[in-house]
């Protein structure tokens, strides 16, 4: 640095060094102010108060330069350097919180990328609002029969039973593998390979030896049972043996002790969204209130298609199914308040066995872990874990597939979810359905849809579209960027547990679909191989 510079360089400690000498100089008074500026800026020439010094801010390290100008009005240099210098501040502060925000939002995200098969890309999302967290997620892939294995698990009163039902149901899947899908003869244990898991998949070996014999046991069933040829029978009977397997471990010994670990898995409950895809054949199962989506694309529009019903009281055939189970004297009891027994929302579930067991047999197993029946438990079980199962053949049409609990769909309709991610995977920004307003011309139609086009140019703050889903979900849609972040850092500052009173767990999974595999697939796929 040359002396020039070194002279002239103003650490901004000086500001308040100098704020007393420099208010006794009256700049609007007709007079020479050079012994007032000298005595302020000791070492600098001063001329008269026609010229005098910009301060400029140096936002990066906060230094102050006095740079020589020229103006023909007075002008109180101090307020000037405050005025930058606390500009600089506020936006350097603004891009701090902005990166904490979105590491934030970010912190659970992760994608993994396919070939040669359906799927081209997998993009997964979580924002706790529990603590612990509740939800779960997995990813997998059945090696014999080259079927893709994707599912959330929505838990409820506790984690336990989610935590366990991600790190369990695969594999009963796996064993469930038609004997005309099987392409690679494999140990039954050895089916599985993981893609990615929210909890830990890998047993205990004192809970993974009960665990192998249970899949063997049921493996042994289904092989036998000439009822079960199709892929949703074979859904259907996994996620029945899982929930069957969850309830006898809960069960009393021979000598009447409880394993205390399998009674809460057990007295908890989740519910469960998983798809299976072999080549273009898509199977979806659900028990409770979690959803999956599949996006489709129609002459340059997107529609949202429902691959699942939620199972709560929202659904008439699901309220007909449990009243119909039931004496017509518990009509008035069974559902109160939109929830089965006045206390649980979604009427399918694994676990939950309040709503499964007797009264007895609860004394015995829950009582001890401070679990009570409910009130009104007259013809048990009320609940069960039978999935529905949805079947769509993929086309190139259908672009990606979205599988998410309730605390997203508690905040954006699926039409709104599609949308977002269809704009996402065109690299847009688009956040709501252009509606003219009545009586508006169609030439103010026209400039308004080329603003909107010239908007869509605009790249996403997110490159997971998940999380592309989840920021919008609580940012709003509407407002702009700015007004975006104010929102979603609001939310964000509540921690897990304060959060739940505000809104659930959310957890998304978006699969993008490979359209050129589709494309090539289907001249070649027989429409009966499902």
């Amino acid at each position: 640095m040359n002396n020039k510079q070194q002279k002239t360089r103003w650490h901004p400690d000086a500001l308040h060094n100098a704020k007393k000498d420099f208010s006794a100089i009256d700049l609007d008074k007709e007079e020479d102010h050079s012994n007032g500026y000298n005595k302020l800026f000791n070492g600098f020439e001063w001329r008269q108060p026609s010229l005098y010094h910009i301060l400029s801010i140096n936002a990066l390290c906060g230094s102050i330069f006095i740079q020589r100008g020229t103006c023909k009005s007075s002008l109180n240099l101090m307020n000037v350097g405050r005025r930058f210098f606390h500009t600089a501040q506020n936006h350097r502060l603004l891009i701090r919180q902005k990166t904490s925000t979105d590491a934030q939002l970010r912190a659970h995200e992760r994608s993994v990328t396919l070939t040669d098969c359906a799927i081209s890309k997998i993009d997964v999302s979580q924002l706790a609002a529990n603590r612990p967290i509740e939800d779960y997620h997995s990813a997998a892939t059945c090696l014999s029969s080259n079927a893709h294995l994707i599912g959330v698990f929505d838990g409820h009163g506790g984690a336990s039973c989610s935590r366990h039902v991600s790190a369990r149901l695969f594999d009963y899947m796996c064993a469930s593998v038609l004997e005309k899908h099987i392409i690679k003869n494999l140990p039954l244990m050895d089916r599985l390979q993981w893609l990615f898991s929210s909890g830990d998949h890998r047993l205990p070996s004192f809970v993974k030896e009960q665990h192998i014999r249970n899949v063997q046991n049921f493996f042994d069933r289904f092989k036998s049972d000439p009822d079960l040829k199709s892929v949703r029978k074979a859904i259907q009977a996994a996620f029945i043996a899982l929930d069957d397997d969850i309830t006898q471990g809960a069960m009393p010994d021979n000598v009447g002790r409880v394993d205390r670990i399998a009674a809460n898995v057990a007295a908890s409950g989740s519910c469960a969204t998983v798809a299976h895809l072999r080549k273009c054949h898509l199977h979806v199962g659900n028990i409770g209130d979690s959803a999956a989506v599949l996006g489709v694309s129609q002459q340059y529009s997107m529609t949202a298609r429902q691959l699942s019903r939620p199972h709560c009281v929202e659904n008439d055939d699901e309220v007909q199914r449990i009243r119909h189970a039931h004496p017509i004297s518990e009509s008035s009891t069974i559902l109160k308040g939109s929830r089965l027994l006045g206390e649980l929302y979604p009427l399918r579930a694994f676990g939950d066995v309040r709503y499964k067991w007797t009264e007895d047999l609860q004394r015995v197993v829950l009582e001890p872990l401070g679990v009570l029946p409910p009130h009104g438990l007259l013809t048990p079980p009320y609940l069960t874990a039978m999935p529905e199962v949805f079947y769509h053949k993929l086309t190139s049409n259908d672009k990606f597939l979205v599988i998410a609990t309730d605390g997203l769909w508690e905040m954006l309709e699926p039409d709104s979810v599609i949308r977002l991610i269809n704009d996402h995977t065109l690299g847009t920004q688009t956040l709501s359905l252009y509606q003219p307003e009545q009586g508006i011309s169609l030439l103010d139609v026209c400039k308004n849809l080329e603003k909107r086009k010239q908007g869509e140019s605009k790249k996403p703050l997110d490159d997971n579209s998940a999380t592309h889903v989840i920021r919008n979900a609580l940012g709003g849609v509407s407002g702009g960027i700015e007004l975006q972040y104010e929102r979603l850092k609001e939310s964000l500052q509540l921690p897990p547990g304060m959060a739940r009173h505000y809104r659930d767990d959310i957890t998304v999974i978006v699969i993008h679909f490979n359209e050129d595999y589709l494309s090539s697939i289907a001249e070649s796929e027989d429409p009966c191989g499902f």
